[in-house]
Formats: C-alpha cells, structure tokens, sequence
C-alpha cells in the first residue's frame, strides 16, 4: 500500500537529495508533499518502465549531441553558403537543410518519448503524471516524478538555424538540454539500480527496446546500452 507522501517524504533531507526508504532521490524526482499520484506500478512494472525510460534516455542524448553539432555549423557563413556546396552523405550543407533535419529529430526524440509510455506511465514525458512504485524493499512504495526528455520538457521547441544568430541560440538551448538530460537520466539511472533485484530478464527488456528502436534516430545510438 502505497504511504501517504507526508509519511513517505517527512525524512530528514541529505544535501540535494531527500531519503525515502532505503533510496535516495534527487530534489528533481521527488513528489512534493501534497502533489497527486495518478499512477501506480508493481515492482517488476516499475523496472521494466524505468529501464525502457534509461535506454531510450541514452539514445536521446546521442541525439542532442549530434543536433549540437548541427547547430555549430549553421553558424559558419563559409560553410554554408551557396557558393561553398560542401556536402555530407550527397547532401548540401545549408542552413535550410540543417534547420529542417534538426526539427524532424526533434519530432523523433519526441515520438520515442511517447513509444517509451508502458502500463500508462512513462517516466520520461512531460505529459506523464506522477507515479507510484509498489515495493516491499522501502516501506511500502516509492513516489518519482517523470524526468522530460522531450522536445517541451528540455525546452527545444520552435529550434531555428536559418540564421547564423538563431543558430547560435539554438546550440546555446541544446546544450542546455544535454546538460539537463544528463542529470535526469543520471537519475533514472540511480533509482534503477536501487530498485533491480538482479531477477530482470532481460528477454522482456529486449523485446521492448526493438519496438522503440527503429524511431529514426541516428544509426547506433541504441546499440549496447542494455547489457
């Protein structure tokens, strides 16, 4: 039965951290006192979303980096102009082709987010509504707040690199987001290993990462992350 949050949360707080049970959760995912819980997981449900969660968090910010990049070079006017037609896999370096495959990944990180969704809850959207996992290792239950890393969530929405100005905004909101990313997969992370008893099979997790995988993000960026 999950505790009521007061009973769950009233514990002494450890820097930038608060102790529930025997976990600790970072500020970032932990429920405030009185915020709604609309979902509740069993232990074994609770794992296999957070390991599709951490996977395809993995994958994500392979992206981000690679987007990084783009916007890098958007801002270099010899690279990009008419005049230069450099190209890269038989595609001319633009401006316009760089902003275009820059929000069609968006779209895709986006898409995999939502793929990511299992049992109704999905710990990396920033649709997803606070979630409950049943546990008999710390007292009772565990209370997360979903860590969004969609486009809304990492704040990447209305991304622009048709000027060399808005191509220098958008690499300074990328790295931003890969910055936010990294520490809330890093949290995911943490309260996966927290929660894994060693007794996931990873045949489920497999079969569950290859319907999310084929999203069209960049080539390999699912590749050995589930080991």
């Amino acid at each position: 039965m999950a505790q009521d949050a007061k009973d769950v949360l009233g514990t002494r707080g450890l820097g930038g951290a608060q102790r529930v049970g025997a976990v600790e959760l970072d500020n970032d995912l932990r429920p405030g006192l009185f915020t709604e819980v609309r979902i509740v997981l069993s232990n074994a449900d609770g794992r296999t979303g957070l390991a599709l969660a951490v996977v395809a968090g993995n994958g994500i910010l392979g992206a981000l980096k690679s987007l990084g990049s783009s916007a890098d070079l958007a801002q270099h006017e010899s690279l990009v102009s008419n005049l230069t037609n450099l190209e890269i896999a038989g595609t001319r370096v633009s401006r316009l082709n760089l902003h275009v495959d820059t929000n069609r990944a968006l779209n895709l990180i986006d898409s995999l987010v939502a793929e990511t969704e299992f049992k109704n809850a999905n710990f990396i959207s920033s649709d997803g509504g606070n979630i409950v996992i049943r546990t008999s290792k710390f007292g009772g239950a565990i209370k997360v707040v979903p860590q969004p890393l969609d486009s809304t969530g990492l704040g990447l929405q209305s991304i622009s690199l048709l000027t060399a100005s808005d191509a220098e905004d958008a690499e300074s909101r990328i790295v931003t987001a890969i910055n936010t990313a990294s520490r809330r997969v890093e949290g995911l992370e943490a309260l996966q290993r927290s929660l894994n008893t060693g007794d996931f099979t990873n045949s489920r997790l497999d079969g569950l990462v290859s319907s999310i995988s084929g999203s069209g993000l960049p080539l390999g960026t699912l590749v050995n992350v589930v080991g």
